[in-house]
């Protein structure tokens, strides 16, 4: 592994720790109110594949959608204060994967809900140290 990549996991690393995140997190979608949305959440069940991607707006530099991987479609964002977290960890345009862990509401309520679960991208290639075979390098 390169001195670069060594520095960059270090670091990495380091955010991680300060920022106290303990992955799996569990988090609730917010914007889920929308017609649209509201339709690809009762299309949606417990266990279907999520990506959370970092979408910077004028407004707002830390929006972080909700993207679901069946259903092409975005379900939500999250909330202000994980999304600034995310952002500090793992910097600008991240991805990572997740899942719906539950849906939630429904009758009696006017709205149906979700309940997430983000889990932790750069452990899934921790062990990874040279993606040329990849390329057909």
């Amino acid at each position: 592994m390169s001195i670069s990549a060594r520095l960059h996991n270090f670091f990495f690393k380091r955010r991680l720790k300060k920022s106290g995140l303990q992955f799996p997190l569990r988090r609730r979608l917010h914007g889920v109110k929308s017609v649209d949305r509201q339709g690809a959440l009762l299309q949606s069940k417990a266990g279907d594949e999520l990506q959370f991607v970092h979408v910077p707006l004028k407004a707002y530099p830390h929006n972080t959608y909700a993207y679901s991987v069946s259903l092409n479609r975005v379900l939500g964002y999250l909330d202000e204060d994980t999304a600034k977290t995310l952002l500090y960890v793992f910097g600008q345009g991240f991805c990572l994967d997740g899942e719906i862990k539950e849906l939630i509401g429904g009758e009696p309520y006017k709205y149906v809900g979700c309940i997430v679960r983000i889990f932790d991208g750069k452990s899934m290639m921790s062990d990874v140290d040279d993606f040329a075979p990849l390329h057909g390098e």
